[in-house]
């Protein structure tokens, strides 16, 4: 199944970024650079729903991304994962 997430990275002070969903309650992720924490998030989000689907949990509609609420310098874009994808490899 395609899923689509907004994701928010949080700067941090001693650089690199947090990364969370805020639809998704599972924890977050991080990385040092965006690139990386791009990849991370896809991983992330990725297991999270797998998991969710596996145990028959209810998975959560994403919200607008223009709903998001982020603090100045927050980054809010869109992640893709697919779980078929992931299940399959």
């Amino acid at each position: 199944m395609r899923y689509i997430y907004p994701a928010v990275f949080h700067p941090e002070l001693n650089g690199g970024y947090t990364v969370y969903f805020p639809n998704i309650k599972r924890g977050a992720t991080q990385g040092e650079t965006i690139a990386e924490c791009i990849d991370m998030a896809e991983d992330f989000l990725c297991l999270a729903l797998y998991r969710m689907e596996d145990e028959k949990e209810q998975i959560p509609e994403p919200s607008n991304i223009n709903n998001i609420i982020s603090e100045p310098n927050d980054i809010v874009t869109l992640i893709s994962v697919d779980t078929d994808y992931y299940r399959r490899n």
